[in-house]
């Protein structure tokens, strides 16, 4: 079966969803099926531009004749038309749905920005429902999916590419939180948090910022809050083997966004690393996996809860690697493996 893996590209960026587009041509043509990614570009803002992204996305035809299959991962990708269409949903337009309303809304609440969110979800209503199948990255996906627009899906979790990089070389004495810095992944709450540890627990922030905003706004709080000592920011994008070196070591891993739509790499590859996660009851998609006291620790998402979090990992390593454990057992519960990724998306 030849597959297109369709995806959109925002100029420079290259995260989580690019990574699991590439992964996944990889472990399609590892199995026999020929495949590429077609990257749509794609910038939201300005937002005035969104109706027409969305149909130059319809009027960009593969070709039926030369491809098997699309699998469509984020909007407006999926907007592309094909007889023999699958979804594996990342994401819809948030801003559009769970965002309106919130600091992340990004589209302005005037009549021009209800017309346009008004526009997404039409087309999200009209042409979602062509394709054959709907999968979605977590189950918080595919609740939205159903709440907003009424169509049901099945849950299809991403497996790592590297899982063998990933090992465990102890408890040290700091936390590591590896993502792309921007207000979405509050990287600033965990700083703040630190401000009310007990503890001499330290923080490793590591990962490309969106802009020099969301990168000054962490460096202002790290000087407000007092904790240059303990905190370091590396704010560059890190290869692999630097990111399983500094899970190998660390105490525990961090990643408290707000709403996120999956669970992140980040969970599985602490996971991976046999340390536990501490993420915020409203952070989202991390809740399918991060199981408060069993595989990592749940909490309000206010520096004080967070900080009592981080000295509890740190004063009883014991239990951190207990959860730590317990994260990568629940891994091979759920079978997050590319063998069944790979079965469901070309059945």
């Amino acid at each position: 079966m030849r597959i297109a893996i369709v995806n959109n590209a925002a100029p420079f960026t290259f995260g989580g969803a690019e990574f699991l587009a590439e992964n996944l041509k990889k472990e399609l043509s590892r199995r026999g099926h020929p495949a590429i990614v077609v990257r749509i570009p794609f910038q939201w803002q300005p937002c005035q531009s969104i109706p027409e992204q969305i149909l130059a996305c319809r009027f960009l035809h593969l070709g039926d004749d030369f491809i098997d299959r699309v699998i469509a991962l984020k909007f407006p990708a999926y907007f592309v038309p094909h007889r023999d269409k699958v979804l594996w949903l990342l994401h819809q337009f948030r801003q559009a749905y769970d965002l309106w309303g919130t600091p992340y809304q990004g589209i302005p609440d005037t009549p021009e920005g209800q017309a346009i969110r008004a526009a997404i979800v039409q087309a999200d209503n009209t042409y979602l429902a062509e394709a054959k199948r709907i999968f979605t990255n977590n189950g918080v996906v595919s609740r939205r999916l159903k709440q907003f627009n009424g169509l049901d899906s099945e849950v299809l979790y991403p497996p790592l590419m590297d899982a063998e990089l990933y090992h465990c070389s102890g408890y040290g004495d700091f936390l590591f939180y590896p993502s792309r810095i921007n207000d979405g992944k509050r990287q600033v709450l965990a700083i703040e948090a630190l401000r009310h540890c007990r503890s001499a627990v330290k923080l490793v922030i590591a990962g490309r910022p969106d802009d020099v905003a969301a990168l000054a706004r962490c460096e202002e709080r790290v000087r407000r809050c007092n904790v240059g000592d303990r905190v370091e920011i590396r704010s560059t994008f890190i290869a692999q083997t630097e990111k399983a070196d500094l899970l190998a070591r660390c105490l525990g891993a961090v990643y408290v966004p707000y709403d996120e739509d999956s669970y992140g790499y980040v969970s599985l590859e602490a996971y991976h690393a046999r340390k536990p996660v501490i993420t915020c009851a409203d952070s989202g998609g991390t809740l399918d996996v991060v199981r408060d006291g069993e595989t990592g620790l749940v909490v309000a998402a206010e520096p004080e809860a967070l900080a009592a979090a981080m000295d509890q990992l740190y004063e009883d390593r014991a239990a951190a690697q207990r959860m730590g454990q317990a994260g990568f057992d629940l891994i091979q519960t759920l079978e997050i493996s590319w063998d069944r990724v790979v079965a469901r998306l070309t059945a």
